[in-house]
């Protein structure tokens, strides 16, 4: 089966190409753009006849469309840039879809909850707080828009057909990270470099997951769709089948810094605990997810945060060292 998966050198997308590119069944093109080094394909999916001549070329069945730009900060610094990529693209990723036959998985965040009244089901009312929130659920309705219905090959469509598209929705992530502040949970690494007295969150609850485990469930998600799982089915007239990923314990940031200090063997005495909500772009409390839907697909989380958040941060300690 030929699948395409987008944004492949970010953190989630690198994780998800080296797993997927270890099955002899499946053949897949990986895509990039600012990073795009081989054996990524270098493509802007803003511009939707690049897309067009990815599906040429790829001519894929399946659809991985990971690339966002993920940080809220960022997103409300410049929406616009942030619009283009998260919501115009993932439009005519989804239109692409329809015309070509091929299912989307679209990866869709947490955020499109308020986080005041987990835990939160598939069908849970959504409301998202911040403008990448809001960016996020827009691109699940160009997704179901697009493909909720089915649709066939040459973009007619499939009326009542099974949809051509799910949506993934996940939490923070973390995992091998190229700089620490590539995640918004490594980048809480830098107040170990610097350990100068500060205050770190300590409000939200967060369920950081690994990419390798979210790398699995997207797994289970293609070889569901390889098997014409019912798990794919419209759990109603024009909406889109949903999985939701959160990692299995909460953490706020101050205990996430508390834990790579562990970790590390580092004392983290300098930094106290903030109960206050964190400035910039609004985040929600507490937006702990409903698994079960995941879970019936074979899916287990196998990657513990206080094992894995050393390895993922050490190098940077260790080259400091030398």
């Amino acid at each position: 089966m030929n699948v395409l998966l987008t944004g492949a050198s970010g953190l989630l997308g690198r994780a998800v190409f080296a797993r997927l590119s270890k099955r002899d069944d499946l053949a897949l093109t990986a895509v990039a753009y600012s990073r795009a080094t081989p054996p990524y394909v270098k493509a802007d999916i803003r511009d939707p006849e690049a897309i067009e001549r990815l599906f040429a070329a790829a001519k894929p069945a399946f659809v991985v469309h990971a690339a966002a730009e993920r940080r809220p900060d960022v997103v409300d610094k410049d929406p616009a840039q942030a619009r283009a990529l998260n919501v115009a693209a993932t439009g005519a990723m989804a239109a692409a879809c329809a015309r070509h036959g091929a299912f989307l998985l679209y990866i869709s965040t947490d955020y499109v909850f308020d986080g005041t009244n987990p835990p939160y089901y598939p069908d849970s009312p959504v409301h998202p707080i911040n403008e990448y929130g809001i960016m996020k659920l827009e691109g699940e309705r160009c997704a179901a828009a697009a493909l909720a219905g089915g649709a066939q090959a040459g973009g007619a469509s499939a009326g009542a057909g099974k949809p051509r598209a799910c949506t993934l929705r996940i939490p923070i992530l973390y995992g091998p990270v190229e700089r620490l502040e590539e995640s918004s949970v490594s980048e809480l690494a830098l107040l170990l470099v610097r350990r100068e007295p500060c205050a770190v969150e300590h409000w939200a609850s967060r369920y950081p997951a690994h990419v390798d485990d979210i790398a699995a469930a997207i797994e289970k998600i293609i070889d569901a769709y390889a098997a014409d799982s019912p798990a794919l089915a419209s759990p109603a007239p024009g909406k889109l089948p949903t999985f939701q990923l959160s990692g299995p314990r909460p953490f706020t940031k101050y205990e996430m810094l508390m834990s790579m200090a562990r970790a590390l063997g580092m004392d983290a005495s300098f930094a106290r605990p903030n109960a206050a909500p964190p400035a910039g772009a609004p985040r929600p409390k507490d937006c702990r997810m409903d698994t079960s839907a995941l879970e019936s697909l074979g899916y287990r989380p196998a990657v513990d945060f206080d094992e894995a958040i050393g390895r993922a941060i050490a190098p940077f300690f260790q080259a400091q060292a030398r």
